[in-house]
């Protein structure tokens, strides 16, 4: 049994090596001076509760007590390669929206299930990363924003930024629809995370197989 615990902790220190982590995403003003960060408005749906577990996944990350930041865009803040994970969250808009993650859509509010996820490892070093919002009004482009512009909007169309924990953020969309107007027409999680290393692999491999190989002696004896 010795053995075998000592094999089972060799095992979890490999597989826990290097667990911390600098930050891989951040966020950026795209205004000088930065945009203050704004209040959550009252009849954000997801914020106020109304609509989770059916609109919205029944999770509540932010509520009307919390703020966003407007004006403001994710980028990298890494040169080492990262795992990107998108989380589609719900939506409120009478429009169908789709996002988009360099260039092809990932999540759309007339498909998508809620808690649905896509995940991609990111490799483009420092800035903004490359994803946007669109929505279409009886089958017509109605607006696009990008998070690689000037600015996280486009004729009034933009998206809010809500920092949930480190390398952990919501993006907030408002499509500019004034019956629906109040950033929550379509919410999606995004995290950054580690990429395990090939070589961290293999020794919690080797450390697993060792300890199969003991248990199968002990077997046998």
């Amino acid at each position: 049994m010795k053995k075998l615990t000592q094999g089972l902790a060799l095992a979890a220190a490999v597989g826990f090596a290097g667990a911390a982590q600098a930050a891989y995403i951040g966020t950026v003003a795209n205004t000088a001076p930065a945009e203050a960060p704004s209040a959550i408005p009252s009849n954000n749906d997801y914020a106020n509760g109304n609509g989770l577990g059916t609109d919205f996944i029944p999770t509540q990350y932010y509520d009307t007590t919390d703020s966003v930041l407007l004006s403001h865009s994710l980028e990298s803040v890494s040169t080492d390669p990262f795992k990107l994970t998108f989380t589609y969250l719900g939506k409120e808009a009478g429009y169908t929206g789709s996002f988009l993650y360099e260039g092809s859509e990932i999540f759309n509010t007339g498909t998508s299930g809620l808690g649905d996820t896509f995940s991609a490892i990111y490799t483009s070093g420092l800035g903004k990363l490359d994803f946007g919002f669109s929505s279409l009004a009886w089958g017509n482009p109605v607006g696009s924003v990008s998070n690689q512009g000037t600015g996280n909007q486009a004729n009034g169309y933009n998206f809010s930024i809500f920092e949930a924990g480190e390398d952990w953020f919501i993006l907030s969309l408002d499509d500019n629809n004034q019956v629906d107007d109040n950033h929550d027409d379509m919410l999606v999680m995004v995290k950054a995370s580690k990429v395990p290393e090939p070589g961290t692999l293999a020794l919690l491999g080797l450390g697993l197989a060792g300890i199969a190989v003991r248990m199968k002696g002990r077997k046998k004896a």
